[in-house]
């Protein structure tokens, strides 16, 4: 059968009409409940990918905090011992103390999850810092650090060249 024009309704078409109306009676309800629960699909899709960033995003975030203060540990530790005139462990290597060309000793120790200086101020100088074991040879002091974080840990370990007497 060929087209028919906007408007113009053949002879008889008017019961063919109900009759396709007839059949489809529910269809929209159908279709809206198949729309709506293929929504709700996309919707927890989209849900459980937003959690997956986040809780992506918090553990980087954790390891970049554990990196830093790994970082400021071996980076106070090395310029201090670069520069110190005497270095000696104590405390079974859990306290280090730095003697400088003026003849000041500065304490560096973890306690309660910090790095602190001892002698210069109260406050720490990194957190996350939960132990610090120092050992010295002949002309290397040696440092192992270990930092935690909620459930993360890491570990670092690192030598520094003590000045030859």
């Amino acid at each position: 059968m060929g087209r028919i024009p906007a408007g113009v309704c053949p002879a008889g078409s008017p019961a063919v009409i109900k009759g396709i109306a007839a059949d489809e009676k529910g269809v929209l309800l159908a279709d809206l409940l198949a729309s709506l629960a293929l929504g709700l699909a996309v919707l927890v899709l989209v849900v459980n990918m937003l959690m997956a960033v986040q809780s992506s995003s918090r553990q980087q975030s954790i390891d970049a905090e554990l990196l830093y203060a790994g970082q400021v540990v071996q980076q106070v530790l090395m310029e201090e011992v670069r520069n110190a005139q005497k270095v000696k462990v104590i405390n079974g290597g859990k306290k280090l103390l730095v003697t400088n060309a003026g003849g000041g000793v500065t304490g560096y120790y973890s306690n309660g999850g910090s790095f602190y200086r001892e002698y210069i101020t109260a406050n720490p100088i990194a957190e996350n810092v939960q132990t610090l074991h120092f050992s010295q040879s002949e002309d290397c002091l040696l440092v192992d650090v270990d930092l935690v974080k909620e459930q993360d840990q890491l570990q670092i370990s690192f030598a520094c060249a003590v000045r030859c007497e």
